[in-house]
């Protein structure tokens, strides 16, 4: 079982707009809603080749709203398992200049988390979890939530042989990376320098050089923009990139990427071919105004892709 967490969901919709007035009335071209929070990101890419049913999110819904968030999650075939919170699920609203190829995200306040509902939601999680599953944290941890939360959980599941695997930044990153070993790492070149401050990390060498002598960490990917990903698989090094696009929207695309390698990570795939369809994920979200891909465009872009071996 591959388990997501996502403490602080939302509806997630994306409106787009011709163009974007200010002082008028603006009718939307198209309006969009998704189950949102970053765990369903992830769990969106990483469901196109897992079965759903091996897949469960772990959240917090409340009010109405939250009601949606799980009609939402149905329709997509999603697994929850929820704590129900007092307060109206929040919803998340990213507006879409077309013309102009701007995007402005709008996101609502979280409810307040007490230490009541965070245990029962942990005693919940803790419970749901079984020998050798995957235990995924993507994004930041909800306020409320202590900064080694993840070394929490991690320790009240230190017998079942968990592979956890992180996505995060800031305190949280540095208290995961001090307190735990997880099975993967997925960070960008901004927080993997929170982890590192000394070190000079400009070029995809420096990097490299840095997965190859300074970390301990077996699974260890950063996502470098423009430049591409680094990685180690295995503790073997790997370079990547894509082709140049025409991006339109990049939200989700880390969410994306995570979620096809958990995906190679459960189908135990060839580490090359496991970046790879990361990156080709990520590279075609950016391609679509909604948080998505279609098989044409993963089709047409996956020669575009590539990924190398380093030698040591």
């Amino acid at each position: 079982m591959i388990h997501l967490i996502c403490p602080n969901p939302a509806i997630d919709r994306t409106v787009l707009l011709e163009t974007m007035q200010y002082g008028f009335p603006n009718r939307p071209i198209q309006i969009k809603e998704f189950p949102g929070g970053k765990s369903f990101n992830v769990a969106y890419a990483l469901a196109r080749t897992v079965d759903s049913q091996q897949i469960m999110i772990h959240t917090m819904l409340g009010g109405v709203y939250g009601r949606h968030v799980t009609n939402l999650a149905e329709k997509y075939g999603y697994s929850i398992q929820s704590t129900q919170v007092e307060k109206n699920t929040r919803i998340c609203t990213i507006l879409v200049d077309v013309n102009k190829k701007t995007v402005l995200p709008i996101y609502e306040k979280g409810f307040e988390l007490d230490n009541s509902t965070l245990s029962t939601f942990t005693s919940s999680l803790v419970d749901s979890v079984s020998e050798n599953d995957l235990l995924v944290f993507s994004g930041s941890l909800m306020k409320g939530m202590p900064s080694n939360y993840i070394a929490q959980v991690e320790e009240k599941l230190k017998n079942k042989n968990v592979r956890l695997c992180v996505d995060t930044s800031g305190e949280t990153l540095k208290e995961t990376y001090k307190a735990t070993t997880p099975y993967l790492i997925k960070i960008n070149d901004e927080e993997v320098q929170e982890l590192f401050p000394d070190k000079t990390l400009n070029t995809p060498e420096d990097f490299l050089s840095l997965l190859r002598n300074n970390v301990k960490t077996k699974n260890f990917v950063i996502t470098l923009g423009a430049k591409g990903i680094v990685a180690k698989i295995n503790h073997t090094l790997y370079k990547g990139h894509a082709a140049p696009i025409e991006a339109k929207n990049p939200i989700a695309c880390g969410d994306f990427f995570l979620g096809r390698l958990i995906a190679g990570i459960h189908k135990q795939t060839d580490a090359t071919e496991m970046l790879k369809d990361a990156l080709c994920y990520s590279t075609c979200n950016a391609m679509n105004w909604f948080p998505l891909v279609d098989d044409k465009q993963l089709a047409n872009t996956r020669p575009s892709i590539e990924v190398s071996k380093v030698k040591s």
